[in-house]
């Protein structure tokens, strides 16, 4: 949530050519992965477990598409551009792309992983070195739930929304106003009629 929250205050900042050129990439790419039905990822819990299976799987899939980020591409379709909004990138892109788990021995995350580490040998190698981003995880995990129930305004949901989940995909963030959006109106209707389960991971698509 809050990566997603300052992706989008930092796209606010461009110029409106650079906002339209992005948006119009980040539409077709999220349309390209329409097929994927990232709403079935979502999951309802007592077991954070579940939840952390849920995301990993729900990256995997859309690392497997291979369809690279809109902030990276250049006019001639190529990556090899500097991010366009590098001062508000997120978590992963601020560690280099490597969301390594220490607890399930995986990296997901940047599609380039598979590209990089692309023999057996080569991910030992990495996991020998790797520095565990599992604490820094939890931190944002704290900072997320707080900007989660703050922005659900709504005191009969703050038991669910301090253990909510938001995950939208790296194009969401690109196509609409976060500041302006009608948050207590999405949570009340991502969360009626669901299980009451301590935890929850919510998809926005």
């Amino acid at each position: 949530m809050i990566e997603a929250f300052y992706i989008n205050q930092g796209f606010q900042t461009l110029e409106k050519e650079a906002q339209n050129a992005l948006a119009l990439a980040a539409a077709k790419s999220q349309e390209a992965i329409h097929d994927l039905k990232l709403q079935q990822f979502e999951t309802f819990s007592d077991s954070l477990e579940d939840i952390a299976e849920a995301r990993n799987s729900l990256t995997k899939a859309l690392q497997s598409t291979g369809i690279p980020c809109p902030l990276l591409v250049l006019e001639d379709g190529s990556t090899k551009g500097l991010c366009k909004l590098y001062p508000y990138r997120n978590h992963d892109c601020r560690i280099h792309g490597v969301s390594f788990d220490q607890y399930s021995g995986e990296m997901v995350g940047c599609f380039r992983h598979p590209q990089i580490f692309n023999t057996p040998a080569l991910r030992r190698k990495f996991v020998s070195h790797a520095v565990p981003s599992n604490h820094l995880y939890k931190e944002k995990s704290k900072l997320d739930s707080l900007l989660t129930v703050e922005l659900g305004q709504d005191p009969n949901l703050q038991t669910l929304l301090k253990y909510c989940y938001y995950f939208t995909t790296p194009y969401a963030p690109l196509q609409e106003a976060f500041a302006t959006k009608n948050w207590p109106e999405f949570f009340k209707k991502k969360l009626a009629g669901k299980p009451q389960t301590k935890y929850s991971l919510i998809v926005d698509v």
